[in-house]
């Protein structure tokens, strides 16, 4: 809901993919909030511009989200960390899944802020119900790539928001990979 009583389509409404937040005018090329670029087209197999050169600078709301609120090891390690560490068991099963957690955006981060653009393409979209957060199982798009001669494929996880539904099999979209390791890849901009 926009205004009071006011409805906007789902397809007049682009989402910022790093910071969350939502804009009406189609013509912004830039986040308001975050600066990050609104390029990527929800409603279209359009590519949108080619990710900028590396180092890439990253918002920090999107690195934050990335590493603490929307990863979900991260904040099982730290909820058994912080408030139990009077404890001795409670306290090492959270460094180990905080740690996981960090790693694990680690390897979303690296590609995004310094990786090799090329373009990809989405295989499948699924949901993964063996994570949840606020009830709500994120889904899953995996992509296909080709890096120094081979195909690849990648995956993207922890999507909770529903505006990257528009998106199908099928669709091209960049993804940024690192030219040694290849299996460390991500979809610029990331899909919320």
């Amino acid at each position: 809901m926009i205004g009071k009583g006011t409805y906007m389509p789902f397809d007049l409404i682009i989402q910022c993919p790093w910071c969350k937040s939502q804009y009406t005018d189609k013509s912004l090329s830039n986040c308001k909030n975050c600066g990050g670029t609104l390029a990527y087209s929800y409603n279209s197999d359009e590519l949108g511009a080619e990710p900028p050169k590396t180092p890439r600078t990253l918002p920090s709301q999107f690195v934050r989200r990335i590493k603490y609120t929307g990863n979900v090891m991260t904040l099982i390690g730290i909820f058994f960390t912080v408030p139990f560490c009077w404890t001795i068991l409670l306290p090492i099963i959270g460094i180990f899944c905080w740690r996981k957690g960090l790693q694990t955006a680690k390897e979303e981060l690296e590609p995004l802020e310094l990786g090799r653009a090329t373009v990809g393409e989405i295989t499948e979209i699924r949901k993964d119900y063996t994570q949840s957060l606020n009830g709500k199982s994120p889904t899953v798009v995996e992509f296909l790539f080709e890096a120094n001669g081979q195909k690849h494929v990648g995956t993207v996880g922890n999507i909770y928001e529903s505006v990257h539904l528009t998106k199908k099999i099928g669709d091209k979209l960049w993804v940024v990979y690192m030219p040694d390791e290849p299996n460390k890849s991500s979809v610029w901009p990331p899909l919320v």
